[in-house]
């Protein structure tokens, strides 16, 4: 098995260019870490393969942005309800059916997810950290007027 061509150093590349210029002669595989191409897959470490010439890319829906995402078009006159916990991948926002959204769409539906689980941690946090500061307000209110009182008492 050839050693990775991501693994060569400098010197060793400017040794065995020869080696190296047929590897990368006809490229079908790229490194899918440091992008460098070669025709097979034992010269990389992390292989993909690169489509083929003349084939177009499989076909998304280009009418789907995160605009239309954000803000649901009303259905029949109805005001647009998003019922809590509604997935994007289900259609239900974007008025497709579920077969047609594209796996961008999905990672996009995760990503918004995730956004707002963070957003109701933080709010969850922030709320804990408000009643606690409430509840030491309290008590220094209560420690001062104790305070109050017994040097109201020792002046008199």
């Amino acid at each position: 098995m050839t050693r990775s061509l991501c693994k060569y150093r400098r010197s060793e590349i400017s040794e065995k260019i020869a080696s190296i210029a047929e590897l990368v002669s006809a490229p079908q595989y790229f490194c899918r870490s440091c992008a460098r191409v070669a025709n097979g897959k034992s010269s990389l470490c992390k292989p993909g393969r690169l489509p083929v010439q003349g084939q177009r890319a499989p076909a998304t829906i280009p009418s789907v942005t995160v605009a239309s995402v954000m803000a649901p078009q009303s259905v029949a006159g109805q005001d647009p309800v998003l019922p809590v916990g509604e997935r994007l991948e289900s259609g239900a926002m974007v008025g497709l059916p579920a077969g047609l959204l594209s796996v961008s769409v999905r990672k996009l539906d995760k990503k918004l997810r995730k956004l707002a689980k963070k957003k109701r941690k933080r709010l969850k946090k922030t709320d804990k950290y408000l009643k606690k500061a409430e509840k030491y307000r309290k008590k220094s209110e209560q420690i001062q007027r104790k305070f109050d009182k017994l040097i109201y008492k020792a002046s008199a």
